[in-house]
């Protein structure tokens, strides 16, 4: 098969596959699906999305009172048993990344199915993989100083809160946030970077050239976690970093580890502010219509939006591109 034969089909493929996962994982952080809307997840998303936001707002919002101790139980318990069966779909649907890129991989006939011929999980690539999150970490800093006077950051940072309080919950549970946090973070760590520097951009640097790797596959990266403008413009970014991290490292295991170990720490961040708030701040986060719900008809149809009246009969509204 000719390279530019194999270019096009792989970034049709890597380009078909994620957006899908993505879109399931954009609305399985957004919303709590019951099962019978998740059987429609991502097939029709705005006739099950209002149910599933309007879910999660109930469960807030028939916190009881104190002397009810029975039925605060009962409502802790579903709660809890929501966040995990969130969880473990956010898990799974982000682990199927990994079949992905192996499969890409084998059909082209990348080195080490996909890993890169000197990928390397040792000290030194731990070190390497910790040491280059501090940049991260000083920028996310620079952008929470800023923060308050830029209205596209905190839209922002409203929609990374809906997001952890639809996963996590309301209830500061450290050890089970932290849990959460480093399954999600070594998964997705794993999963996005095999995908996209292993197989997608590896592909590209070999026809193109690393300069316009780095670029188109930070360009898909950002795309495809297109939560808010500002929001995918930071994630192509943070896909350049890591690329470039692969670049010069020539071992996939670093921007692995640097990605995981960020996301660790910034859901955990998340978790612990957002779950610091007073429940009026959380009702507005999960009534905050800003960011749009990808679907896998999203890139066909438009953004889907929910408006801020909370009525049982709301329908979303689709924004056009």
């Amino acid at each position: 098969m000719p390279l530019r034969r194999q270019v096009t089909s792989v970034l049709l493929l890597a380009a078909t596959t994620s957006s899908s996962f993505n879109a399931a994982l954009a609305f399985s952080v957004t919303a709590r699906p019951s099962q019978h809307s998740f059987g429609r997840l991502g097939i029709h998303p705005k006739a099950c999305y209002n149910d599933i936001i309007h879910s999660r707002r109930k469960s807030l919002a028939l916190a009881p009172s104190s002397d009810d101790v029975e039925n605060k139980s009962s409502i802790s318990s579903t709660s809890l048993k929501q966040d995990i069966y969130n969880v473990v779909t956010l898990i799974g649907a982000q682990a199927l990344l990994v079949p992905i890129a192996v499969f890409i991989a084998q059909l082209i006939n990348l080195p080490n199915t996909g890993l890169g011929s000197q990928f390397h999980l040792s000290s030194g690539a731990t070190v390497d993989g910790l040491r280059w999150t501090l940049p991260l970490f000083g920028v996310a800093g620079l952008l929470r100083l800023v923060e308050p006077y830029s209205n596209a950051l905190q839209n922002v940072t409203k929609a990374t809160q809906r997001s952890v309080l639809s996963v996590l919950g309301s209830t500061r549970r450290p050890l089970f946030a932290l849990l959460v946090s480093c399954i999600l973070g070594a998964v997705a760590g794993i999963g996005e970077e095999w995908l996209f520097r292993g197989v997608f951009q590896e592909i590209l640097t070999q026809k193109f050239g690393s300069s316009i790797s780095l670029g188109v596959s930070g360009l898909v990266f950002g795309l495809l976690h297109a939560v808010t403008p500002v929001y995918a413009l930071l994630a192509g970014a943070a896909s350049v970093f890591f690329g470039y991290l692969y670049i010069i490292s020539h071992n996939l295991a670093v921007p692995m580890i640097t990605h995981a170990v960020y996301d660790v720490f910034a859901l955990m961040w998340a978790h612990w502010s957002v779950t610091a708030l007073e429940q009026e701040e959380i009702d507005e986060i999960l009534n905050y219509s800003g960011a749009p719900v990808l679907s896998a008809n999203t890139f066909k149809e438009g953004h889907l939006n929910v408006s801020d009246e909370g009525g049982e009969n709301d329908s979303p509204k689709v924004y056009n591109s």
